[in-house]
């Protein structure tokens, strides 16, 4: 899908200290084909608490290192604003990165490089209580039960924490920690965006399906005929260009909650799109954005 679906430890923007850089500088909002981030200012008070609180980090998780450097971004994508620390071995080899908010609150920790791992795999169920104890090593707590799957590519497995509000998931947030397939620690990625407030009044499922096929038949004519909806369901989402490029480039900054109208493709269609969505307004059924699985 084309749309970032907790996408998972980027690493764009490895930067060394940057001191005096204008911060008006990343006010500019993101503009596809551009750069993501830019450096803004770090006074020395910041820099000082943001490199103790990394280094705190990099004990508890046994990330390594020895020398760090320490940059503050602007991620015009993402609305956000967080300091970068890049660790580096003795030979000047970047092993480890960490992102932490303006206050100090870990978004990502991260052993870079590639680990067959040292011992016995583990199971499933032991790749769980080992994610659940690098969680509480970082000072961060979760509820209610944690996702494990393995991990597609680099090996070992993959323990989320969905974030649910309302009883609803909100769609790119929680917690994610990432083992070798021997349970030493990959990275753990954490994401808690702001939520705009919940409509006063919410429409029915089938009030939103309706739309969605109104949708459906206004932008396919024809071709209508080979979509069918094979799924409604609420979530929070950050509205985006999918379905009207006159939309920013980045997704909105503030999650709404939403219908989500799944469409499945038949016939040839199918060859260049498998599956859509229409994500509708859960109050008043506008629509905000969608993806497209090719």
């Amino acid at each position: 899908m084309r749309t970032k679906l907790f996408m998972l430890f980027p690493l764009a923007g490895l930067a060394v200290a940057v001191i005096g850089v204008p911060a008006s500088q990343g006010a500019d909002p993101f503009v596809a084909g551009g750069p993501s981030s830019r450096m803004v200012a770090l006074d020395r008070t910041s820099s000082d608490r943001a490199l103790g609180r990394a280094f705190d980090l990099r004990r508890a998780l046994g990330l390594g290192g020895t020398r760090q450097t320490i940059a503050r971004l602007d991620d015009r994508f993402d609305h956000r604003v967080y300091d970068e620390v890049v660790s580096f071995d003795a030979h000047g080899r970047e092993v480890a990165l960490t992102r932490l908010d303006t206050n100090g609150a870990l978004l990502l920790a991260i052993r870079l490089g590639w680990s067959s791992g040292s011992g016995r795999p583990i199971s499933a169920d032991a790749a769980a209580g080992k994610a659940a104890a690098i969680v509480g090593a970082a000072g961060l707590t979760v509820g209610g039960t944690s996702e494990v799957h393995p991990s597609q590519g680099a090996g070992g497995w993959v323990v989320r924490w969905p974030r649910i509000v309302d009883g609803v998931p909100v769609r790119g947030d929680g917690l994610r920690v990432t083992v070798w397939s021997d349970g030493s620690f990959h990275a753990l990625a954490r994401e808690e965006r702001p939520l705009a407030g919940r409509p006063a009044t919410v429409m029915t499922s089938e009030a939103a399906r309706s739309i969605g096929l109104r949708i459906v038949a206004a932008r396919f004519g024809a071709g209508a005929d080979a979509l069918g909806v094979n799924a409604v369901e609420q979530a929070w989402v950050a509205s985006n260009d999918t379905w009207d490029p006159a939309r920013p480039d980045a997704p909105d900054g503030s999650l709404r909650l939403a219908w989500i109208v799944r469409l499945q493709s038949t016939g040839p269609l199918a060859e260049r799109m498998r599956m859509l969505e229409f994500w509708l307004d859960a109050g008043d059924g506008a629509l905000i954005g969608g993806d497209i699985a090719e």
